[in-house]
């Protein structure tokens, strides 16, 4: 009987060993082909050595006899008896302390990519210590076994991988994606989409989609109107040729669309695979997605495989889950900043596999203000310049409170240039100026010591008011006491699943629209998630004194068209009962109370006011310190993986759903759009308060969640 590489699971039928390794490693070597356009020669040749070697032994220890009496189903066990692994490190590791290609066999299953200096000097580099005896003796024939079921396969050159030159960290992630996405996709079975990019025709529908919204705009003649359609015309007619680029913008000026048509020309002119738009909250995606797909996907195409939305951390490790991993095949996908720079990080194959796509494309990081942490942004900026020179990637970061974050010292010093000339640059920050009244000009922050005064206080406002608080609980809380009270009132953040999100919003956009003569006096408690992408004009706004960059932010939500002559966004504190904190604010928070009571603030301009804020929270924090970059020289992947966290406090994915619920349980094949829009992260401890077992997918029962205070429904008191 032939040996196996999988038994029958799930309605699919068991997986014989030979066809597996075959077509893994047909997988892998096309992963890695289709990078090669954008990386040098003479690496491209040892990457697809490394991957190959990699591919052809990576399950060779399911030869072993105990293992295959598990897989043709002679023995019951949940998992195979010896380490699978361990055969084919032995074999490519040969008298080596470490192989790349050997490496690659260790990590594309858990733990993944380890420490490898701290495994170099381990007894036994690399192996598995309840296989290395297997191994050891049977390896002369688990190597004819395997002979012998590949005998078709090219099996390339041999041992090649010992004689490259080391390794980058990235280039070891990189490497073992393309391994996993291969391993993964064979064993499920999968023929993933890649739909044609036609780069050069959505440009010209995105133009179309842009004059048509001008034409319908009621402020046609408006400055800002005249501003937007400069902008979009200046990013469209930019050059190209630059890898790194940035985009100072203020909020409301239709940063989306003017930077997607310049990424689109870069792409078509330089042969681009994805453009990637990345987002720092996932409630931004929704409303950014659907913009693209109305002006991108052409007629004929199906949309979400044209423009995908990527929101949580949807990747899978066991069989069972993996075709719900989300893996940027799509011309266009909109992620957010952890999804995206944690990818980069991990250490983990489930979260690597797609990881690969990312060479050889375009990205756009949109508010790269509030992208990562402060502490986080060096280890970031350097994938970002080594992605852009070794990886054929360009990249254009965006944000309405821009700083130039790269000519702090503690940043590797490169060359990135403006996309937007300084004249147009200069025009759009003193329209914005112009808008609202801000009270932090005014050196006079309320304080609130209850929930009764300060709801009071935001009722003396007659309109529609948008309130932002720093936590979940805190506007749960606050949307919870206006009910109660009978007040008229939404809610918003990420205590809601992405579709229950989204009906607010359209909620919100009907509210909004004066056509619909909703009556005004109504209000929006939302966190942080609301400030940036929102295309909101709120009449008022209020804000917990939280940064200064997340206080301008927010402004473009008020009065966003000039519509209303006397707008304010207030800034406030607040220390009422069952409200929750949030710690990670603290020096943001000091630094933006130090620039209000300074009275400077009036003075500055935009760039250098945010500029200014981002020089004294380094200060405040010591210095500005690669903690990372240590780590990552010596290739210590678990410990960057680990201290790379851009929510420090774990979350898990949780189903609020029944239906969806019913459907895993009933092994209903469900899509990773399915799963990411009816569920929600929650952190461990909060996890706990709700009595949910830690598992791959739990799920919320059906008292735990509505659909206007989400999870937090029975948290609050």
């Amino acid at each position: 009987m032939k040996p196996l590489a999988h038994s029958a699971r799930n309605g699919r039928p068991s997986q014989l060993y030979g066809e597996h390794v075959t077509g893994v490693v047909e997988r892998t070597r096309t992963n890695v082909s289709e990078i090669f356009p954008y990386i040098d020669e003479e690496k491209a040749k040892s990457y697809l050595n490394i991957v190959t070697e990699a591919a052809i032994y990576h399950d060779l220890g399911k030869l072993a006899a105990q293992n295959q009496e598990v897989l043709l189903e002679k023995v019951k066990a949940k998992r195979l008896p010896i380490e699978h692994r361990d055969a084919g490190v032995k074999y490519l590791l040969g008298s080596a302390f470490e192989s790349p290609s050997a490496t690659l066999v260790y990590a594309h299953h858990r733990p993944g990519l380890p420490n490898i200096k701290e495994k170099m000097v381990e007894v036994a580099p690399f192996r598995f210590a309840s296989a290395a005896a297997d191994s050891d003796m049977h390896i002369c024939g688990y190597l004819n076994l395997h002979k012998g079921e590949i005998n078709s396969l090219d099996m390339g050159n041999q041992h090649l991988s010992e004689m490259l030159p080391k390794l980058s960290s990235l280039e070891y992630r990189i490497l073992t994606s393309c391994l996993v996405d291969a391993d993964y996709s064979d064993t499920a079975g999968e023929k993933l989409l890649q739909p044609h990019t036609r780069w050069t025709e959505r440009l010209k529908k995105l133009d179309v989609y842009v004059r048509c919204l001008q034409r319908k705009a009621d402020d046609s003649q408006s400055e800002r109107n005249r501003l937007r359609s400069e902008f979009y015309a200046c990013c469209k007619n930019a050059s190209t040729e630059q890898a790194l680029e940035y985009c100072n913008s203020p909020v409301g000026t239709g940063k989306t669309t003017a930077v997607m048509a310049h990424m689109l020309k870069l792409a078509a002119e330089h042969t681009l695979r994805h453009i990637f738009v990345v987002i720092p909250y996932t409630n931004i995606i929704t409303q950014t997605v659907d913009v693209l797909r109305d002006a991108l996907v052409l007629d004929g195409e199906h949309r979400a495989e044209i423009v995908a939305e990527h929101h949580h951390q949807a990747d899978f490790e066991s069989i069972e889950l993996r075709h719900l991993a989300s893996t940027w095949t799509a011309p266009i996908i909109v992620t957010t900043a952890v999804q995206f720079f944690e990818t980069i990080a991990s250490n983990l194959p489930s979260k690597l596999r797609k990881l690969h796509q990312l060479s050889g494309s375009g990205v756009i990081i949109d508010e790269s203000h509030a992208a990562l942490p402060i502490g986080l942004m060096p280890a970031a900026w350097r994938w970002i310049t080594e992605l852009s020179s070794q990886w054929g990637c360009r990249f254009c970061l965006c944000s309405g409170t821009s700083f130039k974050l790269w000519e702090n010292p503690a940043f590797k010093n490169v060359h990135v240039s403006p996309l937007v000339t300084e004249q147009l640059s200069q025009g759009m920050e003193c329209f914005e100026r112009n808008r609202i009244n801000l009270n932090i000009h005014e050196q006079n922050v309320p304080h609130f010591k209850d929930l009764r005064s300060f709801i009071d206080f935001i009722n003396q406002h007659i309109g529609s008011r948008l309130v932002v608080l720093n936590t979940v609980r805190s506007a749960a809380c606050l949307a919870k006491t206006l009910k109660k009270i009978g007040h008229d009132v939404l809610h918003l953040s990420t205590a809601l699943t992405p579709n229950d999100r989204e009906i607010v919003i359209n909620k919100v956009k009907r509210r909004l629209d004066q056509k619909t003569n909703y009556p005004s006096d109504w209000t929006l408690v939302a966190t942080s998630c609301v400030e940036c992408g929102m295309d909101f004009s709120f009449h008022y706004g209020f804000c917990e004194m939280r940064s200064l960059a997340s206080y301008l932010q927010l402004g473009g939500r008020i009065s966003r068209n000039g519509e209303y002559k006397d707008s304010s966004l207030i800034c406030f504190t607040i220390a009422a009962d069952g409200l929750g904190t949030n710690p990670s604010f603290d020096i943001s928070r000091n630094v933006f109370s130090k620039q209000i009571q300074s009275g400077d603030l009036s003075k500055l301009t935009i760039t250098d006011a945010v500029s200014q804020s981002f020089r004294m929270e380094c200060k405040e924090m010591g210095g500005l310190f690669d903690k990372i970059g240590k780590p990552e020289r010596q290739k210590a992947f678990a410990d960057v993986a680990e201290q790379f966290r851009v929510i420090h406090d774990d979350t898990i994915m949780v189903i609020a759903s029944s239906i969806l619920s019913e459907k895993l349980r009933a092994g209903v094949i469900i899509s990773p759009r399915e799963l990411q829009r009816n569920s929600v992260n929650i952190r461990r401890h909060v996890l706990k308060q709700l009595s949910l077992e830690e598992r791959e997918l739990p799920s919320l029962a059906t008292d735990q969640y509505d659909d206007f205070l989400g999870y937090m429904k029975n948290l609050l008191l």
